[in-house]
């Protein structure tokens, strides 16, 4: 029997060794019962709700693809730690005849698997919810005892509160070096200089420009940007807004909020009623007079801005290429600039002494050209037959979920389940826990019956030989007018976001180096999928946009 084994450890904090030790207990637990270990998968410093974890996903491909009989883990938590995702991964495990177990004593070919599985959701759930609330209290009280409450704001440092303590907490000092430049953007902003004028004239003289000197895991630009200066009034970001330098600090103006599955997050603002906010003098940079200048010019900036250049921060782009090409020679993303040509971002928002990289993409025309080698892979023979054998299978799928005794199986099942929740429910008592895995199965088990119903009063016939060539044609035309999915009425963003991920897989990051007037393509080694089987070439594209004669050169 051949065997998976996973681990995983949260935080960069923690021992490295965590790892090996996980593989370790597991490989005992395998010897132990005569499997074989087929492959090892471990994710290190990524936390257990993230769903896109690079090994956790290649483990969830590689047990869809029946490479293994069970996975072993050192404990379900190493596993999956976001709600409901470990259920669902039992399910399927389920239904493919493979299995979980850990070290602990979990068993998912046990009949209380199922509850078991859920009270261990319903566990981490309220723990996560503790850590953050717990998190939370301690921010707050540091900041109402004058301390940091975490964060960094350009023009300031940390230092401990007892100099011979450096674990004592920490309190903000202005730095006079970068304190001179807070007083010189806000000096030229207030008379009339551009943000764009302002940071060229910063990276000109190589002043270091926020975060540069910050511990990151990920720079996301080396100099300037408007973006450093200017930020959004929405979410109170931007030098020129930091209520800081008047010596107000403002606590928990905004929440973050991790998007489900991913360790994203995202920000919103809190109602001002939940705001705290303290005076200290002590901290102040900007006199008031000058600040009230600043505030009013942004507010005409605001006022007077084009409806297109109001799209929130964070909102997907309905372009398919953003992202996906990278200037050779700053690394900063090609962007769309003006709706017709991508341009270098860094170039666009910091000026010719943050990227001398002044040469344009026409949109449409890159469009053209990189989307023309995509066609050319996904309409070849092969991955025809592919698409036409995975058209077959979920055709059958479809007609197997309307055979009505599987349904009448499945409804018996649901029973049975309903039946340990209820003496679960006797036995400990009534808890959040088992009311919401108690609603969950009422809804499948009438999901079922209503499948049930409507199989066994008109069941359709599929003809799958028929239904088969109509699926690839429709395939077919999906990708000879894929760059056409942003005008499609019913796209979403979310459609258009889903598109531009797996585009990046196939091509991974195109470098755009500019040489003599002219920008070089290249497609890196990160390309994925299709791209390993045939290699983009080169593409020699010209200065006002992509040359599609030269495709291949």
């Amino acid at each position: 029997m051949k065997i998976a084994i996973y681990a995983r450890y949260s935080t960069d904090s923690q021992d490295v060794t965590s790892i090996a030790g996980q593989v370790a207990n597991c490989e005992a637990l395998a010897g132990a019962n005569g499997w074989t270990v087929a492959e090892r998968y471990s994710d290190a410093a990524i936390s257990g709700t993230d769903d896109s974890r690079p090994d956790y996903q290649r483990l969830l491909a590689d047990y869809e693809a029946l490479r293994f009989d069970g996975i072993i883990v050192d404990e379900t938590s190493r596993l999956t730690r976001r709600p409901g995702e470990l259920p669902r991964l039992l399910e399927l495990l389920a239904f493919r005849n493979q299995f979980l177990v850990d070290c602990k004593g979990f068993d998912s070919r046990q009949e209380t698997a199922g509850l078991l599985a859920s009270i261990y959701g319903g566990i981490d759930s309220l723990e996560l919810r503790k850590i953050k609330e717990r998190t939370h209290r301690g921010l707050r009280e540091r900041h109402r005892g004058g301390f940091s409450a975490g964060g960094k704001t350009y023009g300031y440092d940390t230092v401990p509160a007892d100099a011979d303590d450096p674990d004592s907490k920490k309190c903000l000092v202005i730095v006079d070096e970068q304190a001179a430049i807070v007083v010189e953007i806000f000096e030229r902003y207030a008379a009339g200089e551009s943000p764009r004028a302002i940071c060229d004239d910063l990276n000109r003289r190589k002043v270091p420009s926020p975060g540069s000197t910050w511990k990151r895991t990920k720079r996301r630009t080396r100099g300037w940007t408007q973006s450093a200066i200017v930020g959004t009034a929405s979410q109170f970001t931007g030098i020129l807004r930091r209520e800081m330098y008047v010596g107000r600090r403002v606590w928990n103006r905004r929440r973050s909020k991790k998007v489900p599955g991913t360790s994203k997050r995202v920000f919103e603002i809190r109602p001002e009623s939940e705001w705290e906010i303290t005076t200290h003098p002590e901290l102040r940079i900007i006199d008031d007079l000058l600040w009230q200048k600043v505030q009013a010019r942004l507010r005409a900036a605001r006022d007077g801005a084009h409806p297109n250049n109001l799209r929130p921060r964070g909102r997907p782009s309905r372009y398919l290429l953003s992202g996906l090409m990278r200037c050779g020679e700053c690394g900063g993303h090609y962007v769309v600039q003006d709706t017709r040509a991508y341009g270098c971002s860094s170039r666009i928002n910091g000026g010719k002494h943050l990227c001398g990289n002044s040469l344009r993409v026409k949109r449409q025309v890159a469009e053209t050209v990189l989307l023309a080698k995509v066609k050319e892979s996904l309409l070849g023979d092969d991955v025809i037959a592919y698409v036409r054998a995975q058209f077959e299978v979920a055709l059958r799928t479809v007609e197997a979920g309307l055979d009505p005794d599987k349904l009448r199986r499945r409804i018996a099942d649901l029973d049975d389940k309903l039946a340990r929740v209820a003496d679960a429910i006797e036995t400990v008592g009534i808890n959040a826990t088992l009311t919401e895995r108690l609603r969950t199965l009422q809804a499948e088990k009438q999901q079922a019956e209503d499948e049930l119903v409507a199989a066994t009063a008109a069941r359709p016939q599929l003809d799958i030989r028929a239904l088969v060539p109509e699926c690839v044609a429709r395939w077919r035309q999906l990708v000879e007018n894929i760059e056409d999915l942003a005008k499609h009425p019913e796209a979403t963003t979310q459609d258009i976001e889903t598109a531009r991920n797996h585009l990046h897989a196939l091509l991974g990051p195109i470098v755009l180096r500019p040489q003599n007037g002219v920008l070089w393509a290249h497609p890196t080694a990160k390309a994925k999928g299709l791209v390993e089987a045939r290699p983009l070439p080169k593409i020699v594209v010209a200065g006002a946009g992509f040359e599609p004669a030269t495709f291949g050169l």
